[in-house]
């Protein structure tokens, strides 16, 4: 393998997604009941990019760029006007590539619940599409095959 990146949706809440939804939720509904939880920045699910990865052996090519990219237009034909991440603040690589695609941080957004451990080190951000109208939900997402 040489690069792999996930994409989902989900509520633009700053949480740190677990692999299986129903686990995400079960930590939302807890944080949420102990007043921890952040308030979503929106109430519809939202595009969401993870574990991007690149081998080492093929990193300085270009292929992390190629890959946000990609997903921005999926995102984009999806219909929405933004992408949401997480990086953590010590992978400087991961941090500069996501600059220079023009994400920016969501400053004062974190998800902070106890358990969460270093999670206070991980940065939340979000890349604006201007000229695109935001879907209401998840119900209007076309997806096509190719």
């Amino acid at each position: 393998m040489i690069a792999t990146v996930e994409l989902r949706l989900q509520p633009p809440d700053a949480k740190i997604p677990f692999s299986t939804p129903w686990l995400d939720d079960i930590e939302r509904r807890i944080a949420r009941r102990l007043g921890m939880a952040t308030d979503p920045i929106g109430d519809q699910l939202q595009p969401y990019l993870s574990n991007l990865a690149v081998a080492e052996s093929a990193r300085g090519r270009g292929i992390g760029k190629a890959l946000v990219r990609l997903v921005e237009s999926v995102v984009q034909n999806w219909g929405y006007d933004r992408l949401y991440l997480h990086v953590d603040d010590g992978n400087k690589s991961a941090v500069g590539l996501y600059k220079s695609c023009g994400f920016s941080e969501v400053r004062g957004v974190r998800w902070r619940p106890i358990w969460a451990g270093d999670a206070a080190k991980i940065n939340y951000f979000v890349k604006k599409y201007s000229g695109m109208k935001g879907r209401g939900s998840i119900n209007e997402v076309q997806f096509t095959k190719s």
